[in-house]
């Protein structure tokens, strides 16, 4: 029994660590939300948009891992740690050191106002899901850069350039 209970445990612990991917999800469902109150139409395929659209933006992080940032010392400790079986030790590495990532190519202001007007072109050609899909990613990268500043007390440096260091 004591066994189980550890790996509930382990599990609880990663799910905490896990919470700013809840934010995004959150996030993404107000915007879906916000739609629906503006156009007046319901639509499940909506929900499921918003939810792939404001956790995508996050595929990167392991496109750095397994990709272009395999070498940097930050992605070379979190593959050791998953190599070695620790998740609960990945997750809170993840969660308290991901911010420090200054080498990520999308996670800029160049992607996020590209995004806004990949949006702004769906409403003009009346395309809704577009409209969510990429409004979820837009929320996605405000909330970083918002949770950048509250955290590291101002814009992490990868949101000013453009493409790799």
């Amino acid at each position: 029994m004591g066994k189980t209970f550890g790996k509930v445990k382990g599990l609880g612990y990663i799910l905490w660590q896990s919470r700013h991917m809840v934010y995004h999800v959150m996030f993404g469902l107000l915007w879906a939300w916000y739609l629906r109150e503006a156009w007046g139409v319901f639509n499940y395929a909506w929900i499921i948009t918003a939810v792939v659209g404001s956790l995508l933006p996050d595929i990167e992080h392991i496109y750095y891992f397994l990709g272009y940032g395999r070498k940097d010392a930050y992605a070379k400790q979190v593959l050791e740690l998953i190599r070695g079986h620790h998740f609960r030790q990945v997750f809170q590495f993840v969660a308290t050191g991901h911010k420090y990532n200054t080498s990520l190519a999308y996670h800029n202001i160049y992607t996020v106002c590209g995004l806004v007007v990949f949006s702004f072109v769906c409403s003009l050609i009346d395309w809704q899901v577009g409209v969510v899909f990429f409004g979820a990613m837009v929320s996605h990268y405000l909330f970083d850069i918002c949770d950048d500043i509250v955290q590291l007390g101002g814009l992490n440096p990868n949101w000013k350039r453009w493409g790799r260091p």
